[in-house]
């Protein structure tokens, strides 16, 4: 059987977490600060809607704070060690 929603939130937001935590803005701009403004909202809205037992909104926000991280990472705007995405090269 597969995880609940609740586990698999607690899941994705330790690792988004995580992410948050190694992430290096490499190049500030608007679009970089934008990114990581909506990475960080996200994240705090999951939290929250997490607290009122709302798990399935809270996964769709961490999902959401985890894609503008994974866009910051491939715009090249951010780099986190031994994260699994890497930059798109031109």
């Amino acid at each position: 059987m597969g995880q609940s929603c609740e586990e698999k939130y607690t899941q994705c937001l330790a690792y988004t977490e995580e992410a948050l935590g190694k992430l290096k803005v490499v190049s500030d701009s608007l679009a970089s600060e934008a990114l990581l403004k909506f990475a960080r909202d996200y994240y705090n809205d999951a939290k929250h809607y997490a607290e009122k037992g709302n798990y399935t909104t809270a996964l769709e926000a961490v999902a959401y704070a985890h894609g503008f991280i994974d866009a910051g990472v491939l715009s090249g705007y951010f780099k986190i060690k031994g994260y699994h995405l890497k930059g798109i090269k031109e």
